[in-house]
């Protein structure tokens, strides 16, 4: 690897699924490290009665996401750097501090949130003006 890393936002989503897809191509284009980051938080009514169970099912259910999304992956180059992380937290924030040491981030145009006919997706309208570096938004279908 030359120093490069290109950290992907996933939570599940088909558009996050593309994504990541686009993003294991521009790893192995760019001989780049590849970090999937998947952050996770509990809903309103859930925080309103956390308890560490509650919490610790929440975790449990992003990690098989997240292992959901990664199954998708076909890693065949043996050079290619993965790292993959489920961090708590809201996903715009999270990806932020993500990309400081990144060379582009890349995301889905739509998520999980459900807003229909948006375009491009909150966390990533949000990302877009605030990453450190490049930021590549890719649409559902790829």
């Amino acid at each position: 690897m030359d120093g490069q890393r290109i950290v992907i936002g996933v939570d599940g989503s088909p558009g996050s699924i593309a994504a990541l897809r686009v993003a294991t191509d521009e790893a192995r284009l760019r001989n780049a490290a590849l970090r999937v980051v998947m952050a996770w938080q509990l809903t309103w009514p859930e925080m309103a009665i956390e308890t560490p169970r509650l919490l610790e099912q929440g975790q449990e259910h992003a990690r098989a996401q997240l292992d959901a999304a990664l199954s998708e992956l076909v890693v065949s180059d043996a050079d290619l750097e993965l790292t993959a992380e489920l961090v708590s937290g809201h996903p715009v924030p999270v990806l932020i501090e993500a990309t400081r040491d990144a060379t582009m981030l890349v995301v889905g145009t739509r998520g999980t949130s459900g807003v229909v006919g948006a375009f491009v997706g909150s966390v990533a309208h949000a990302v877009i003006h605030h990453a450190h570096c490049p930021v590549l938004v890719v649409p559902q279908h790829g």
